[in-house]
């Protein structure tokens, strides 16, 4: 099972790619923070976020239309939640439930695409570093680099057991899946889980303590 949407597009070289990575990281956070405290129903200051953000999309050198794919992924889950929310929101009843779910959509598009744009635009090691430098929990940063590298290597197991599975079934309605599916996911966690254990126990006989360390800095800055 291929991966290839978690990595960004090695061929888009921008602006963006040249600041510093702590600098991209603290904008971003800025800029969602920001968006996520805007009252319900406000409507401009979600305008001029999501035209800077826009502008930031356009001269990163990122094609727009690939974060939208890779938005559209969780667009989904963003929905429900508004439908969820809008009716049991405190505002809803001043300003109705369209306007309060209207309003939680377009905060979590623009949280999203600013994310993805950072993500696009530094890779995910340079991100690490960043969060080291700014004094981010070492926990935080070895379960993130942990949680990356191996997600790979997950994902080319479910690969491997999805084709196992479907080598000794038959069955080609999606409804008649759902129950292998369901246990196909139990038996990737429980994999998954005996992988961790072995994985720490063979860092820790090799002097893990918690901390990473690399003779790569992060990628210089074009000139």
């Amino acid at each position: 099972m291929r991966l290839d949407w978690l990595e960004p597009d090695q061929s888009a070289r921008g602006p963006l790619h040249r600041i510093d990575a702590r600098v991209k990281l603290l904008a971003t956070l800025a800029l969602v923070i920001s968006v996520v405290l805007l009252p319900i129903g406000v409507w401009r200051p979600l305008g001029g976020a999501a035209i800077l953000l826009a502008f930031l999309i356009g001269i990163s050198g990122v094609p727009p239309g690939l974060l939208m794919r890779r938005g559209l992924a969780v667009l989904p889950v963003v929905v429900l939640l508004a439908v969820m929310i809008a009716h049991s929101h405190p505002m809803a009843p001043a300003l109705g439930p369209w306007i309060v779910g209207g309003t939680i959509l377009a905060k979590n598009c623009l949280t999203i695409l600013s994310v993805l744009l950072l993500a696009h635009v530094t890779p995910f090691r340079d991100l690490m570093t960043a969060l080291e430098r700014l004094r981010a929990p070492t926990v935080l940063v070895a379960t993130l680099l942990l949680m990356y590298r191996y997600l790979f290597v997950l994902a080319d197991q479910l690969g491997r057991m999805a084709r196992a599975r479907r080598s000794r079934s038959f069955r080609n309605s999606r409804w008649s899946e759902w129950p292998l599916g369901a246990s196909l996911i139990a038996g990737l966690l429980l994999r998954s889980f005996e992988r961790g254990e072995r994985v720490h126990a063979a860092m820790l006989a090799r002097g893990w303590d918690g901390t990473f360390r690399s003779l790569d800095g992060p990628d210089p800055p074009d000139r």
